[in-house]
């Protein structure tokens, strides 16, 4: 820090009365102006705006501003608007206290909001003394780009891709493209209200992808490794054996009649089997055949009938490395596993199905052409029964709370082309809420007028009596019990996270949400990008989503790289810097950095300014000190806790609340939602929790902080670690003889925003006791 005496500008914003109705601006003002670093101090009804802009720079012109710090919203909300009002000063330069989301929406007592925004206001002019003039780390993006999963999402953002003139090696690890949409058969048209062939829609695009020379396709392949350097991406592929040579393979179909063994086929949703050398399905893209190795016994047949010598039994393993400058993740979803619930009795009864497994039977290319037969008596039904929600909006182990978005429509797209085909088979859906929104309200309309019944509520049992099966629920609306004889049940299962998103997650090492699909950077303000500059995600990966949203996803995916390979990629320049004069070239950082950001030379520790996050595990690990955060030193996160102390009184309670940047939404969420919090609580957003050391654990309950709450979410490779080091600053506050329920960590979720107010009360409660 400079110890010159700074000028620091503190501009407060009304925010249209989101803040001035609650916090008295005038008091801030009147205790603000008492403070010698602070030079100036202005109002505004809205700062975000150019009126707001104007006052922010004239005031830095006029009175030759050091630093300023903002009154506002959330710097997850305006953070870079502000960055950009702040010119001429470099832009790190200035801070943001959140007096809305965290204050003002939080807090209804206006002279307790006004006491705690102005504890807020001060921790950022503290902190704001030890920013330093940064700059953004340029790199070119290579013209490269790695997209993972041949689905509508990963084939639709590579042709966009493509056509902007970019290299896309796209990778499927099943022997051919298209996805889930593929299987479906056909698609609804809310605006027609028709259903459309789905293999029509679909085969356009594969063709535009299979053509076009930007696009090199690679099945059965899986992304093996990844290593962040320089702003690119080194990528390891291992592709699966090629036991057919697409080159000689002629598509005779030889070998399949020769081979004995079968196994489930995955096409038609294993209703029928197929050879353990098949081609997936008709329309197949690649069109060629292909060996599971997983069901083939190896014994040759297939050889002695193929014409052209294309099988290879001793075929290996390709690895395949590449440098790329983007990947976008497409790697789709699976859907819940219903055998979770075994009341329906999806493995236990054969007339049981999935809404996929009817899509299949249904479908004219499916295992009965297109005839909708029951599966144990091959006749049409005279009854069918869907159950929504399966594994959904479910509270029980297992299942999902989340509305998975697309069943409702599903199931009645299915409902429609059964009433329309099949206009004497009665068909019944039993839902909890028909979500449809949008025009697709016009096509839920549709198929009520198509005499599709509908039952609100959600079965507790499917048993089998005689010949036919018995759905036991209740109507919500009238409270009538009944029990409904049917020939089929269909169920609509929640679309989950594949293992395939959670594996690519783990290699890349990008952030997921709870509920495991790709978490973005902003679902708001940055939809598509993840927490890794360079990484994108689309479709069903990053959560439940029909096909129009997972091609506009795509689309926006393939937009964002656009921009970045244009424009550049500039990386904040919060990163890790090692002083040679304390550093005695241990390694221990190296060996224990993540992200591979750290390297060993003959003489020194070198730092990839790209692919370090700035984490701070190297700080922890780091035996000599030797290694800080460029502009998160440890003292100015003192200086937080500092500015948040300075007007304390006697009778107040305060607890400081680390959170990370997952907790800090899910704090903002608090606010968003009104959702109340105790006054004492002021958080303090940190990039990483093991940012936090127990110097600034220890600083903050011997300078007046009746409590420590730490928020870390889990989901990350240091939570056991973090964990324990929060148990060794509980001992060691012990040995202080400091109380050592004063410190707490409990985990954050972003959707959870009200267990995380829960948590703030009882804490509030807990040490209000215990200070008696």
């Amino acid at each position: 820090m400079n110890n010159e005496q700074q000028k620091i500008g503190v501009f407060l914003c009304h925010c249209g009365g989101n803040i001035s109705d609650v916090v008295d601006l005038n008091k801030i003002e009147e205790e603000l102006s008492k403070n010698e670093d602070v030079v100036t101090i202005k109002h505004h009804e809205n700062l975000c705006s150019l009126e707001g802009r104007k006052i922010i720079k004239d005031q830095i012109l006029r009175e030759g501003l050091d630093r300023v710090v903002i009154s506002a919203c959330s710097k997850v909300t305006h953070g870079e608007t502000f960055q950009n009002y702040i010119k001429p000063l470099n832009p790190y330069l200035y801070e943001m206290a959140n007096v809305r989301e965290q204050c003002s929406w939080v807090t209804e007592d206006s002279e307790k909001a006004t006491n705690k925004a102005l504890s807020l206001i001060n921790s950022e002019i503290e902190s704001v003394k030890y920013d330093e003039p940064l700059e953004k780390i340029p790199t070119q993006v290579k013209n490269k780009v790695l997209v993972v999963g041949a689905g509508i999402s990963g084939i639709t953002s590579a042709v966009s891709l493509a056509k902007q003139g970019m290299e896309v090696t796209l990778i499927e690890k099943k022997p051919a493209v298209g996805g889930a949409m593929v299987k479906v058969g056909k698609v609804f048209s809310p605006e027609k209200l028709t259903e459309d062939c789905a293999a029509c829609l679909l085969n356009p695009v594969i063709n535009e992808m299979v053509h076009n020379k930007n696009i090199t396709l690679l099945t059965n392949t899986k992304l093996e490794r990844s290593e962040r350097r320089a702003g690119n991406f080194d990528v390891i592929l291992r592709k699966k054996p090629v036991y057919v040579d697409p080159e000689k393979c002629t598509g005779c179909g030889r070998c399949t009649a020769a081979c004995p063994t079968i196994a489930p086929d995955e096409w038609n949703e294993g209703l029928i089997n197929r050879k353990a050398i098949y081609k997936p399905f008709p329309q197949a893209v690649p069109s060629k055949y292909t060996l599971d190795d997983e069901h083939c016994i190896k014994c040759g047949a297939c050889l002695n009938v193929c014409p052209t010598d294309a099988i290879d039994l001793n075929a290996i393993d390709d690895i395949i490395s590449l440098t790329v400058g983007s990947v976008v993740i497409a790697t789709g979803h699976q859907r819940f596993d219903t055998s979770k619930r075994p009341e329906y009795g999806h493995e236990l009864y054969e007339d049981v199905v999935s809404q996929m497994e009817l899509a299949r039977i249904i479908g004219v290319n499916g295992p009965t052409q297109g005839k909708l037969l029951v599966p144990s008596t091959g006749k049409v039904p005279r009854r069918v029964v869907m159950v929504q929600c399966v594994g959904s909006r479910d509270q029980l182990p297992g299942g999902h709370k989340y509305c998975s978005k697309v069943c409702c429509m599903v199931a009645l797209k299915n409902a429609n082309l059964i009433r329309s085909h099949y206009p004497d088979t009665e068909v019944i859906i039993c839902y909890t809420d028909i979500r449809t929104p949008g025009v697709y309200e016009k096509y839920y309309k549709f198929g009520q007028d198509n005499g599709i019944e509908l039952i609100r509520g959600r079965p507790g049992e499917i048993a089998k009596e005689d010949d036919h099966l018995i759905v036991r629920v209740e109507d919500t609306l009238t409270g009538i019990e009944e029990e409904i004889p049917t020939d089929l049940v269909v169920l609509s299962a929640a679309l989950e996270a594949s293992e395939g998103t959670i594996e690519v997650a783990d290699t890349l090492n990008v952030a997921l949400t709870e509920d495991n699909f790709i978490k973005e950077k902003h679902p708001k303000m940055k939809p598509v990008t993840t927490d890794i500059e360079g990484i994108f995600v689309c479709g069903t990966a990053q959560g439940p989503k029909d096909i129009t949203d997972s091609i506009i996803q795509a689309n926006a995916a393939a937009t964002k790289i656009s921009e970045l390979v244009n424009g550049g990629l500039e990386v904040e320049p919060f990163i890790a810097t090692v002083n040679v004069k304390k550093c005695v070239m241990c390694g221990t950082c190296v060996d224990n950095c993540i992200y591979q950001a750290i390297t060993k030379s003959k003489h020194s520790i070198h730092v990839d300014a790209i692919s370090c996050t700035g984490c701070g595990d190297c700080i922890i690990t780091c035996p000599e000190e030797a290694i800080s955060i460029q502009g998160q030193s440890d003292d100015k996160l003192e200086a937080n806790i500092k500015g948040i102390l300075k007007n304390k009184s006697d009778d107040e309670q305060i607890i400081i609340a680390f959170l990370d940047d997952i907790g800090n939404v899910s704090a903002n969420n608090m606010g968003i939602n009104r959702v109340s919090c105790p006054d004492s609580v002021r958080i303090i957003n940190v990039p990483f929790i093991n940012r936090i050391k127990y110097r600034h654990v220890y600083y903050a309950l011997t300078h007046g902080a009746d409590g420590v709450f730490i928020g870390e979410y889990p989901g990350t490779s240091k939570h056991e670690e973090i964990r324990e080091n929060v148990n060794i600053m509980k001992k060691h506050l012990e040995e202080e003889g400091i109380n050592p329920n004063r410190l707490l960590i409990h985990s954050v979720f972003i959707p959870y925003f009200r267990g995380l107010a829960n948590q703030f009360k009882e804490f509030d409660e807990e040490l209000r006791i215990t200070s008696k």
